[in-house]
């Protein structure tokens, strides 16, 4: 019965050992975490570690110390077992000196964290005081940076303190704001870019000649003349405008101005021709007595802020016409020697009629004794002047390629009849629009000059091909002419100059967009000039006839106009477009054939005939340069709209004509061999000077009911008169009154101009 009591001693003395064991091993256990701890914490603060071979050390005595508790725990398992067998019970070993060792070993291992614990405290600390050490060497290092700054920037000043002393300041007396100023303008030049354009840079120089003749808050400085208000516009009054010997002065105005890049261009490759012409007309007439005017050159359409992008478009296939006749207007303005200012932007605009928009005041205003625009530069001028645009409305000149009829251009008419556009109701003297061609003669024709025409003798030396050169530069103007061009095929090798092959038939030998000297060249190894019916009046087939090359004119069915083609919608205008170009249709055969590309036979007759000829270069007096510097000439000296006494052309010119009723004065005027002349209606306009023309006017009444007055009904003998200048139209009819027609005569090939204008 005592075996029981001894186990269960036994097994009360191996529970006691194994707490006891555990309490000894619970403060090592912790002290290891809390190593692993510290050593995870010094890894994350990047601070130095413990090396390999200590760490590896301390894991030795760590296994060490386990494998001796698990030795005691072992002999306590056996002497258990031992009691299970009932053997005799195995002598007990003294542990005590074993856990005593093993306590003695644990507080050391405590200590050694305890001081490793205090050491890295010391590195942290450590860590803060060498961070607060690189922030003072950063904060050190850049206040060596500015100090180096401040000494450059001294060094600066006192090189511009030595420019300085070139300019002494004035006496200021008089002045009381200069010195404010010119210390505001030291410190706040920079601040609107304005300052510089006048030539500020810093300088005290600089800073007063601005403060002096550009404003006036300082006096002038010794040696220099305060610009008197009326010195840029000195000349307009005094000097005599000189024919050019030159272009050369025209070109800094033109250059670095992607607006007039491809104006630029055409000016420079047509310079010499330009000069000749001047020298050949000056010859020709008394030049000498005209005065130099200011002239404003401002075309809208080239302005970015119209969004059209001609200018750009200009390289790539764009429409060209425009950009044809400003260049020409251009050249023919500066040899005729007036002065030119040209503007291609709003902000241009602005700077030439005074118009401050920035902290710094505009030029100084030049008086402007004409003006040249478009529809789109108009508007602008509107916008940028608001209302005081008046007092410049007769000196305006409206470059406007297809022509304003007076109906669409009176704004109250336009707007009654529902002929309201976005180019009309301008309410202009029609004669203020300068058109393209003489097709319109409410209209001024300025027109443009045609280059490179052929003498007889180089006409002679060119080798011509047995080819056809195709007009159209878009291949969507080719699109559904497939069978017209196969039948031109069958006679002749066809080339084109077009923006993509891929869709223009493959027997065309392309030559892709090239520039017009090349286009030239072509014109005069060909026999014909291929009209596809698109663009309507262009400068192109004038150029092929002054090459010697015949033009192939498509005739339209209908004729078009703003009543049916997409075109000419919105366009001021109901004119109506007989062929792709009226005005060569009128120059004729042998030169032009006016055809139906639609009929085989009518096309294979205009080939055979242009085939089996021979024709010299023909080119029209009024689009050469020569021409076209008669025409302006005559029109800057003589066309005065600013006056109402003024009388251009002389009355000598006029001759009445009655038209039947239903013909307009244009076509009346035209069937005598003669043309419309607007300037003369008002003289019409009044029983009395009605009568010296054989009029008999039994009554009469004004009105403004019409566009065809002065009229009368041939019946009652009932005359009716305009009211309103602006009404007068040569192109209107009526079916049940005779129009009495203003008609003058015209110079051949100059039709802008009366016999007895020059």
């Amino acid at each position: 019965m005592k075996k029981p009591t001894h186990t269960l001693q036994r097994i009360m003395c191996v529970l006691l050992a194994f707490g006891f064991i555990w309490c000894l091993s619970l403060p090592y256990f912790i002290l290891g975490n809390a190593e692993q701890e510290d050593t995870g914490v010094t890894g994350n603060d990047r601070l130095v570690r413990p090396d390999q071979v200590w760490k590896e050390k301390k894991e030795g005595r760590a296994k060490d110390r386990m494998k001796s508790i698990v030795k005691v725990v072992d002999d306590l398992l056996n002497i258990v077992e031992a009691a299970d067998d009932f053997a005799p019970p195995l002598p007990l070993r003294d542990y005590k000196a074993e856990l005593k060792t093993l306590q003695i070993e644990m507080e050391t291992e405590k200590e050694k964290g305890k001081m490793r614990n205090e050491m890295i405290k010391e590195l942290r600390s450590d860590k803060v005081h060498l961070q607060q050490q690189v922030a003072y060497l950063e904060e050190l290092l850049k206040l060596q940076a500015e100090n180096r700054e401040k000494t450059i920037q001294q060094a600066k000043s006192e090189d511009q303190i030595k420019e300085d002393g070139n300019c002494p300041l004035p006496l200021m007396d008089g002045y009381p704001d200069c010195k404010g100023k010119l210390k505001w303008m030291k410190e706040m030049w920079k601040t609107d870019p304005c300052y510089s354009r006048y030539g500020v840079n810093g300088s005290l120089c600089s800073i007063l000649i601005y403060l002096s003749e550009i404003e006036s808050w300082c006096p002038v400085l010794p040696g220099r003349a305060a610009p008197s208000p009326q010195a840029e516009n000195s000349e307009a009054g005094s000097d005599q405008a000189v024919i050019r010997d030159s272009l050369d002065g025209l070109y800094p105005s033109l250059e670095n101005r992607v607006q007039f890049r491809w104006i630029h261009q055409r000016i420079q490759s047509m310079g010499e021709v330009w000069v000749k012409a001047g020298r050949s007309l000056s010859a020709k007439y008394n030049l000498t007595e005209r005065k130099a005017k200011h002239i404003l050159v401002h075309p809208g359409a080239v302005t970015d802020e119209s969004g059209f992008r001609i200018a750009e478009a200009a390289f790539n296939g764009g429409p060209l016409g425009e950009l044809v006749q400003w260049s020409d207007l251009i050249s023919t303005l500066q040899i005729l020697g007036h002065h030119l200012h040209l503007s291609a932007s709003i902000p241009d605009l602005q700077s030439f009629l005074g118009i401050k928009t920035s902290g710094c005041p505009p030029h100084s205003k030049v008086e402007v004794n004409l003006i040249y625009t478009d529809i789109i530069g108009l508007k602008q001028f509107q916008n940028v002047l608001k209302t005081s645009w008046i007092k410049y409305k007769c000196m305006i000149r409206v470059l406007d390629t297809f022509g304003t009829e007076p109906d669409f251009n009176h704004a109250v008419w336009a707007q009654k009849h529902n002929l309201r556009g976005p180019f009309g109701g301008l309410n202009l003297i029609p004669a203020q629009f300068y058109t393209m061609f003489p097709h319109t003669p409410d209209n001024t024709f300025l027109g443009f000059v045609v280059p490179h025409q052929l003498n007889a003798k180089e006409s002679e030396q060119t080798k011509r091909q047995n080819q056809a050169l195709v007009y159209g530069k878009r291949a969507e103007f080719w699109e559904g002419k497939e069978s017209y061009l196969d039948i031109i095929h069958k006679y002749l090798d066809v080339h084109g100059t077009v923006d993509v092959s891929s869709r223009i038939p493959n027997y065309v030998k392309n030559h892709g967009i090239i520039r017009g000297t090349e286009v030239q060249a072509l014109l005069r190894q060909s026999k014909v000039f291929v009209g596809l019916s698109f663009p309507y009046e262009g400068p192109a087939p004038l150029e092929a006839i002054a090459n010697g090359c015949a033009f192939l004119n498509p005739r339209l069915f209908p004729p078009q106009s703003s009543l049916n083609s997409q075109f000419f919608k919105g366009k001021p205008n109901i004119r109506e477009v007989t062929s792709q170009h009226p005005y060569a249709e009128a120059i004729g055969e042998p030169y032009v054939w006016t055809i139906d590309m639609y009929n085989k036979t009518e096309v294979e007759k205009a080939l055979t005939a242009i085939l089996n000829q021979s024709i010299e270069p023909y080119l029209p007096y009024e689009f050469t340069c020569e021409g076209m510097l008669q025409r302006v000439n005559v029109l800057i000296e003589k066309q005065d709209l600013c006056s109402s006494t003024a009388s251009w052309p002389p009355l000598s010119a006029l001759q009445v004509v009655q038209a039947e009723a239903g013909t307009s004065c244009k076509q009346a005027c035209q069937k005598m061999g003669l043309i419309c002349e607007p300037a003369f209606f008002p003289h019409l306009n009044s029983t009395r000077n009605l009568a010296n023309y054989s009029v008999d006017c039994q009554t009469s009444e004004v009105s403004d009911s019409d566009l065809v007055l002065p009229a009368f009904n041939n019946t009652s003998k009932h005359c009716l008169l305009q009211s309103d200048p602006l009404l007068f139209s040569c192109v209107r009819s009526n079916q049940s009154l005779i129009r009495i027609c203003p008609c003058r005569d015209y110079i051949k090939d100059q039709i802008a101009l009366c016999k007895a204008c020059i």
